[in-house]
């Protein structure tokens, strides 16, 4: 039983209070103290995410204030990386601290697949360091300081410095080295504060400070996800059903970070790429990415990450129901009775297009999303009125001291839409009403003829006038004739319409034949085109793409052409088959691609490593023949740093 374990004190990692454990004790030998703390000689003194943690605790003396929930809330990184992890793996890494699977914390966590490396040294604040040595007597390590990405304290507004003390170092991997022998404080007593990236470090720091001290349960990666396209369709970089505008993104993005400050952060984005860990993020999750990242992407969306976590589980661009009915004849209008909306996305802008359905009968639409309270009540499109709002339209129509105008406010319409919907119920025309004028008096006409009296006298005159008019202009087409008599040709159209048509010239027939076309010179053209413009595709600079048919066509800039009349275009058609890239020999191209970089670089790495900057997919990879092709290029880098005078440790990259 361990008799006298030190309290923690405030944000002080569990390294840290093991480290002045060993202090207090002073073992000879450094299995001792693990053996006493973990129950196992062979643990390793971790710093941020410790494992044996329910043997720790077995180990202090009854009715100790310690649980296995405090120690891994307060006084490990556990709480930054948590909220960053689908639910399973988050209550997997937890069943790990506390058991003995140290060796499978780091790649459950997600640092492990990560490019985003930790420290080399143990960091502290010097101004922290002075407090707590005036408070408490002595220095100790401080959980937000050992964080990657976190370079400035939050608290002081100064830099971290690096101890003396490295974070992983095989000579001491059973040994916890205490803040007071790891601290030096300069002599200089002036903290120089950061460069021109010091607002977005600072900002880093804050969040990564909250999320030490939120103890919530993980939201899950799809959610993640759907959150960060839900702010990028209010930036306009994004449609709102969820397709990103990847080139816009990444624009603004690398506008928003200076692109030394991404490197210095181990966040470099590859800007060849389309397997970045900013695309990652966005799209559809299929694995944890490093927690610095995530908070990257919600600082360039304008929120921290205490705002971006309390955005709501849904998208609800129509607020959170009910909603109110806007039917201007109904009682309860303008209170909120409607208990669905139905979201759908307009194809021609991607912006949310909500419908609201009362019981009333009403149905109107309103594009999203809404901005403020006033939206709740605007319409942009009504689908339906109901039986409520066609009963009250009957009865003002026949009400004759309310006039059209006063109609259509009651009813909350224009007066064009009255008198439309009055027609269509087949209400009488003209309606009676206080104020009678020529205009009123007149009946609105429907689709449907209305037969008017004419003389036949007058008939005949207009039908003469016509004919000598077709008589004395021969050459004169429909359209001509028409303009040249038009008060004859109106009448006519009005009163006589279907003799008007027999007598009519005959219509003009288009000539339609377009000159005709030398498909076999064409095709000599496009052959050495296409010829020219793959060759420019496979000797582009930077990342390969691959070379397919659409993408030679899109290059010469006949894309259309070439589907359209393929059959027409044979030796064309040919060349690009021959020309097309399979998949395989994509794969082996990219791979010479890879093997070209790292040899420039000097690089040896590990497989899985290598194999992911050559961006090849799981199927591929499989394939004996691509195999084959990794297993010759990793033979090759095996030999490169021995040209360098150096030897082959798995070096860190950004892919």
């Amino acid at each position: 039983m361990i008799g006298c374990f030190p309290d923690p004190y405030p944000d002080e990692l569990l390294y840290s209070v093991c480290a002045r454990f060993h202090d207090r004790v002073q073992y000879p030998n450094k299995k001792n103290i693990m053996r006493e703390l973990f129950g196992d000689e062979t643990a390793i003194a971790t710093v941020g995410l410790p494992s044996n943690l329910k043997a720790l605790v077995s180990a202090l003396p009854p009715g100790s204030l310690y649980t296995v929930q405090r120690l891994i809330n307060h006084h490990t990184l556990y709480p930054f990386y948590a909220p960053f992890l689908d639910p399973r793996q988050a209550r997997q890494l937890w069943s790990d601290m506390e058991g003995a699977r140290g060796s499978s914390i780091y790649m459950r966590s997600g640092v492990m697949p990560s490019t985003v490396q930790s420290m080399e040294w143990m960091r502290f604040c010097p101004l922290c360091a002075q407090q707590n040595k005036e408070q408490f007597g002595e220095y100790y390590w401080h959980r937000l300081h050992q964080l990657p990405g976190v370079e400035i304290c939050p608290n002081h507004n100064v830099r971290l410095l690096d101890s003396q003390v490295r974070v992983q170092n095989p000579q001491t991997r059973h040994v916890f080295v205490s803040a007071e022998q790891g601290i030096q404080l300069p002599k200089s007593r002036s903290f120089s504060l950061l460069n021109s990236h010091h607002r977005i470090l600072l900002k880093i720091a804050q969040d990564a400070t909250w999320l030490l001290h939120q103890t919530a349960s993980p939201l899950g990666l799809d959610i993640l996800a759907k959150r960060y396209r839900q702010l990028l369709a209010e930036q306009g970089l994004a449609t709102y059903s969820g397709r990103v505008r990847v080139s816009e993104l990444l624009r603004d993005f690398c506008q928003f970070y200076p692109d030394d400050l991404l490197h210095s952060l181990q966040c470099g984005i590859d800007l060849e790429s389309q397997h970045s860990w900013l695309f990652r993020l966005v799209r559809s999750p299929k694995g944890s990415q490093h927690p610095l990242r995530h908070l990257l992407l919600m600082q360039f969306l304008g929120h921290t990450a205490e705002s971006f976590f309390q955005l709501p589980y849904r998208f609800m661009p129509f607020s959170k129901g009910p909603w109110p009915c806007l039917n201007q004849a109904a009682s309860h209008v303008h209170q909120p009775v409607i208990q669905t909306c139905e979201i759908t996305y307009s194809q021609e802008h991607g912006k949310p297009i909500g419908t609201f359905r009362c019981s009333c009968g009403f149905i109107y639409c309103r594009t999203g999303p809404d901005a403020t309270r006033e939206d709740h009540f605007r319409i942009t499109k009504i689908r339906a009125f109901g039986s409520i709002w066609e009963d009250k339209l009957k009865r003002l129509w026949v009400d004759s001291t309310v006039s059209l105008r006063e109609m259509a406010r009651q009813l909350g319409v224009d007066p064009t839409t009255v008198k439309l919907h009055a027609a269509g119920l087949e209400l009488p025309f003209p309606r009676q009403s206080k104020r009678q004028t020529n205009r009123s008096n007149r009946a609105l006409v429907s689709s449907s003829k209305v037969q008017e009296t004419v003389s036949e006298n007058t008939l005949k005159r207009y039908r003469a006038e016509w004919l000598v008019a077709r008589r004395d202009n021969p050459s004169l087409g429909r359209t001509a004739l028409k303009n040249q008599f038009l008060r004859v040709y109106t009448w006519l159209r009005c009163h006589d319409r279907d003799w008007l048509e027999t007598n009519m010239p005959a219509k003009k027939q288009m000539n339609l034949t377009s000159p005709r076309v030398d498909w076999e010179s064409r095709d000599a053209e496009l052959l050495e085109a296409v010829r020219l413009a793959a060759d420019r595709l496979y000797n582009q600079a930077g990342r390969p793409s691959q070379v397919t048919v659409a993408a030679v066509a899109r290059e010469v800039g006949q894309l259309a052409l070439i589907q359209k009349h393929a059959d027409k275009l044979p030796s064309t058609t040919e060349a690009l088959r021959e020309l097309a890239e399979s998949r395989e020999a994509f794969a082996f191209r990219r791979i010479q691609w890879a093997l070209d970089r790292y040899i420039e670089e000097g690089i040896c790495p590990p497989r899985w490593q290598f194999v992911r900057r050559a961006g090849l997919r799981s199927d591929i990879e499989l394939l004996p023949s691509i195999k084959n092709a990794i297993s010759r290029a990793m033979v090759v880098l095996e030999q490169v740093p021995s040209q360098y005078g150096r030897n082959c440790p798995p070096q860190r990259m950004a892919l």
